[in-house]
């Protein structure tokens, strides 16, 4: 068993004991409760381990002003309303647009879980004593990724202090370090649990049947507040390009380019590209040199709109332009549709793997050695969930119209709307450096 993983797109649940003789893909079952609370059952026959996702609105991109990361602080506050956290079977994650609550348990404890999960949603108070133990953890997780060049998550943070606030020195740490109880207390009872952006996913062996009415007693009584999140305060008239400071000892640059949102047909061929770009920037050998990690992605998501984003961490002493120069180096040969041969196998891919969870026998066969089938099960609800969450009802639709993208579409919306006009870019410098 390890403890609580923190990384900007993949955390790895270590579970419980999981049976060999499974088969199949889990068994997808949607229902809201009567207060508007989504769910999402993946039963899994036969599986003795059951394990609890809340996704709620709380997140990086979206936090208020000179409040850079109180959302993660948040997370660890709440986690710890039930008590002192036992990792075995608690953990959480913070994300650029929501925050993920965790229970990790079995056919005999799922109802615990259920009741901690409703708890947690239900708006206990924080206590001095759970800031005063939390505080120190969460900023460790900093100094960790400062050692590791994995600052991409705290770069959200800042991107969205900079773009959608105006600041120009963030202060990761010095923000939550000067938090008032009260003040986190109020913010959380007015963002976390939103209106039509609650969201639990339950995997295991426990069936809808089963499952229903007991969430309906847990958490059928919880009030969920309107939609509402920290208004941006930045000028309309910011420049595209920025420079700012932060207290984290590591240089790290973004660029974003505003997307239309899911619904929008051009969406499925973005969300390709994306693809695409994380596969060049992690084969690319001149990145690797100038970098410790680059992402993609398109789940920079703020109330007023979606992003695509190329997050870079740097090594000590690169040149920037150096790193900005061989991105676009790698972003420009998308736009001509005889360099897009990998997109058909993309299409299909990506639309087969967000048509329904993976068939559970396949997925474990195919582990690497080392990896746990538990950590395996864990991993199919958290990315089931977070899919869920992300595009809800058209969700199955954007799967069946990412198998029909082809290559010149792909071309076409980098084309679009991956230009230089269009690019906005944020070099983030540690104060020690200024």
């Amino acid at each position: 068993m390890i403890n609580r993983i923190k990384h900007a797109f993949v955390v790895l649940l270590v579970l419980g004991n999981f049976s060999l003789a499974l088969s199949a893909p889990p068994k997808v079952t949607r229902f809201t409760l009567s207060n508007g609370i989504k769910v999402v059952n993946l039963y899994v026959e036969d599986s003795t381990d059951v394990i609890i996702l809340s996704y709620l609105p709380l997140g990086l991109a979206n936090d208020g002003k000179a409040k850079a990361q109180w959302s993660h602080l948040i997370e660890h506050l709440i986690i710890r309303t039930t008590g002192p956290i036992d990792f075995k079977t608690s953990s959480a994650e913070t994300m650029a647009d929501n925050m993920r609550l965790e229970f990790i348990g079995n056919t005999d404890n799922w109802m615990q879980g259920l009741e901690r999960h409703a708890k947690w949603l239900s708006g206990l108070s924080f206590s001095a004593e759970s800031l005063a133990e939390e505080l120190p953890r969460a900023l460790s997780e900093i100094k960790f990724t400062e050692a590791n060049l994995g600052t991409h998550k705290w770069a959200f943070a800042a991107w969205n202090q900079v773009y959608r606030h105006g600041e120009t020195d963030v202060s990761m740490r010095g923000d939550v370090q000067s938090a008032k109880l009260s003040e986190l207390q109020e913010y959380s009872n007015l963002h976390l649990v939103q209106a039509d952006r609650v969201l639990l996913c339950v995997i295991g062996g426990v069936d809808s049947k089963t499952l229903k009415g007991t969430m309906e007693k847990q958490f059928g009584t919880i009030k969920l507040t309107a939609k509402t999140f920290p208004n941006p305060t930045a000028s309309p008239n910011m420049a595209k390009d920025q420079n700012a400071t932060w207290d984290v000892n590591v240089t790290h640059y973004m660029e974003t380019y505003a997307i239309p949102r899911p619904e929008n047909e051009d969406y499925p061929a973005l969300y390709i590209a994306n693809m695409l770009l994380n596969l060049v920037f992690m084969q690319d050998t001149q990145l690797k040199k100038l970098t410790g990690y680059v992402f993609c992605g398109v789940d920079l998501i703020t109330p007023e709109q979606i992003y695509l984003y190329v997050s870079a961490s740097l090594k000590p002493e690169v040149d920037i332009e150096k790193v900005k120069q061989r991105i676009r180096e790698l972003v420009n040969p998308l736009k001509q549709s005889e360099n897009n041969i990998l997109v058909p196998m993309f299409a299909q891919s990506l639309s087969t793997e967000l048509s329904a969870p993976p068939d559970i026998t396949m997925v474990m066969q195919q582990i690497p050695a080392g990896v746990s089938t538990a950590i395996a099960l864990g991993n199919i609800g958290l990315r089931w969930g977070m899919l869920e969450y992300q595009y809800g009802d058209t969700l199955p639709k954007f799967a069946n119209l990412l198998a029909n993208v082809s290559p010149a579409d792909v071309a076409a919306v980098v084309k679009r709307y991956l230009t230089e006009d269009k690019r906005m870019t944020l070099v983030l410098t540690p104060r020690a450096l200024k």
